[in-house]
């Protein structure tokens, strides 16, 4: 495959280069890896109160989700790891037929536990295959492809977004949920065999790398602590809830500091380091996951008690931030130089707008003006985050290019994670109680709006001080 040479000046690649000169196949890996992802995720919330009339388990209502979760971060944290080892063509030929083999048992789950074992480690093959994508991206895509087949990344989680909750939708209403997951099989069969014959042993930017010890310890220290974290959303009492986050926390950062000394990291050595514009990235990627989370957690609720929105157009109505963040990736991705510094350092301020509007028209009868406001949150998403994904790979230090990439996704699942648990933390504080009555409901999600604009805020800081380092440009 031939790269792209840089005499081309700092112009963007026209989009067809994705699929010129033998990139083809490793566009369509990319693409359909997080489409095969996303799917998992909104299709399985769809067909959930199916699954529970069928084979029963309500207790654990929300395990198959926080256990997908959970195995994504993990296994998007693997990828390094695992790359070094078997070397890219096994490992992601390997990580999507894990993938295959926990989607079939799924589909033939007589019980709640059995589902939810296969849906822990369909997350862990899960999150190697999209933190694979973003491997492959930094090491087969050169720098003015790198935003073209980020923002084609972002489109077909878009796609992926609306088609989830339609075909886990039709599948619900037939009673065959088993179905949602046999219907996926053909297609990840495909992709196992495409990974296998296309991907080279070795990435032409990588060197190859002598096998070291699997980093079983960090993995189980890293998993106790998103599980900590992912375990508090559900609970009620409040010292209970703030209990686990602290402890998760401080497994998460025992975590951090055990990997930068291994030889076999999990994330880049400057993983959240202040003083390195991949620290800074890092920081920036984690809290507005954090933030977004929050916000599509409480729309819905505040949409169908508040405005009265029927529950058949509220999943679309939520779906405006994930489409105003796919139209600011898509608007942006040609900008370069002095644009592109703009679209970054305007992100964060565009979205700290919306949610200001947000918070001030959740309790009014201004349903158009908060549809609109979640447009513009989301698209203050997307014109920063296509920019701040390549440049986070570019600034990565030479050996840690692939490490730095896997864990992009990894963090952006921690965060969601994180604002899940943050987000019931605030809502008991503010009185959320049983969520049945507007003037409950209404002020409860304008105070955790509210206390969401100081994560958007530190991330508009750590943006300033990324474009001052003048990262990778």
């Amino acid at each position: 495959m031939t790269a792209p040479t840089a005499d081309a000046g700092d112009r963007k690649a026209p989009w067809s280069d994705l699929f010129r000169d033998g990139r083809t196949p490793f566009s369509i890996l990319v693409l359909m890896g997080v489409c095969l992802h996303a799917l998992q995720i909104l299709v399985t919330a769809i067909i959930m109160p199916t699954i529970v009339a069928d084979i029963g388990g309500a207790a654990y209502y929300t395990w198959p989700a926080m256990l997908y979760t959970i195995g994504s971060i993990v296994g998007a944290a693997s990828v390094g790891p695992l790359w070094n080892r078997f070397g890219p063509r096994k490992a992601y030929a390997l990580s999507s037929l894990v993938f295959l083999l926990a989607t079939i048992a799924s589909a033939l789950a007589p019980h709640m536990g059995w589902l939810i074992a296969a849906r822990g480690v369909q997350g862990i093959a899960g999150g190697l295959v999209i933190g694979g994508g973003m491997a492959l991206i930094i090491g087969l895509f050169d720098d003015r492809l790198r935003t073209r087949i980020l923002a084609m990344y972002q489109g077909t989680w878009m796609i992926a977004w609306m088609l989830g909750p339609v075909v886990g939708g039709l599948f619900a209403e037939i009673g065959w949920w088993r179905g949602s997951f046999w219907a996926l099989t053909p297609f990840v069969l495909g992709f196992v065999i495409t990974a296998w014959i296309t991907l080279p042993d070795q990435l032409e930017n990588q060197a190859q790398t002598e096998a070291k010890p699997f980093p079983v310890l960090r993995l189980a220290i890293l998993t106790s602590g998103v599980f900590c974290i992912a375990l508090a959303g559900p609970i009620e009492d409040t010292l209970q809830r703030t209990s686990l986050i602290g402890a998760g926390l401080a497994l998460l950062i025992f975590t951090f500091r055990l990997d930068r000394a291994a030889a076999n990291r999990l994330y880049p050595k400057a993983a959240f380091s202040f003083r390195s514009a991949v620290g800074l990235a890092f920081w920036i990627i984690l809290l507005i996951g954090l933030t977004q989370t929050t916000i599509q957690i409480f729309l819905p609720l505040l949409l169908q008690v508040v405005h009265h929105v029927s529950p058949i157009f509220i999943s679309y109505i939520a779906m405006v931030m994930s489409l105003g963040w796919t139209v600011g990736t898509f608007a942006v991705s040609s900008w370069t130089g002095a644009r592109e510094r703009l679209a970054l350092g305007l992100g964060p301020l565009i979205m700290m707008a919306g949610l200001t509007v947000v918070i001030l028209t959740a309790q009014l009868p201004l349903l158009a003006v908060l549809t609109a406001a979640t447009f513009v949150i989301g698209f203050g998403v997307g014109i920063h985050n296509v920019h701040l994904l390549s440049r986070t790979m570019e600034a990565a230090e030479p050996g840690d290019e692939r490490v730095t990439a896997s864990a992009i996704p990894s963090l952006r699942s921690l965060g969601t994670a994180l604002g899940a648990a943050v987000a019931g933390v605030l809502s008991t504080i503010a009185g959320l109680g049983d969520a049945t009555t507007a003037a409950t409901v209404g002020p409860a999600v304008a105070f955790v709006y509210s206390a969401n604009m100081v994560p958007v805020a530190a991330a508009a800081i750590f943006m300033i001080m990324l474009l001052r380092r003048g990262a990778a440009r």
